[in-house]
């Protein structure tokens, strides 16, 4: 277990971070879907089954959070300035991905380049979630964005923009369907490890009354 996210501030930020995840996710499941103008059958039984999976993973990820709220706070001088930290690099680490965000399209615009630009935001956005591995303790978050990044690089430098994967153009389709499936993963991994983490909280900051008297 990591002692770091053993806290009330650490449990809440992660959880906090899997709501946004998710939401995310299911924009890009609903955009490709309605792309991909699949026969109406389909379309309605794979957005039944994104609904169900977004659904069931938003209940868990609410459900843990409440938990996760109340853990007691523990306020200390060395937690303060970890948190200070924290943020710093987070908040550092979001306005390189925006300025990303914003500057990769108009270069692309500008070079005649315009079929890029979803792998290479989807680039950007596997690209930040390493850094993020580094400052939240968290190896998942690396192993998502070095497998995302390299899928996504792959298929700009292999993939012809030309083809197509039904009728969504494969550049986007390829990137975008494996985003949406390694962050499930991702989800579901990190939930997992935070119902392992919230009774061993709450163990460790209230022991029980047998354990006193030991």
């Amino acid at each position: 277990m990591n002692i770091i996210h053993q806290s009330r501030a650490a449990q809440i930020g992660r959880l906090r971070g899997m709501i946004w995840l998710v939401s995310v996710t299911v924009f890009f499941a609903l955009i490709d879907l309605y792309f991909a103008k699949l026969p109406v059958f389909f379309t309605i039984g794979t957005g039944v089954v994104i609904f169900a999976i977004t659904t069931m993973l938003l209940t868990r990820s609410f459900e843990t959070l409440r938990l996760a709220k109340t853990l007691p706070a523990i306020k200390s001088e060395q937690a303060t300035k970890r948190g200070a930290s924290l943020r710093k690099w987070f908040i550092s680490i979001i306005a390189i991905e925006v300025a990303g965000f914003n500057i990769a399209p108009m270069v692309l615009w500008k070079f005649n380049h315009l079929e890029y630009i979803v792998p290479v935001d989807i680039l950007i956005t596997a690209l930040h979630f390493i850094p993020l591995g580094r400052i939240f303790s968290m190896p998942i978050y690396y192993v998502h964005g070095i497998i995302l990044s390299l899928i996504t690089i792959l298929t700009i430098l292999l993939v012809p923009a030309s083809l197509q994967i039904g009728n969504l153009v494969a550049l986007m389709a390829i990137p975008s369907t494996c985003f949406i499936f390694l962050n499930w993963i991702v989800v579901v991994i990190i939930l997992r490890d935070a119902t392992k983490y919230l009774p061993f909280t709450s163990l460790s900051t209230n022991p029980p009354s047998n354990t006193l008297h030991n």
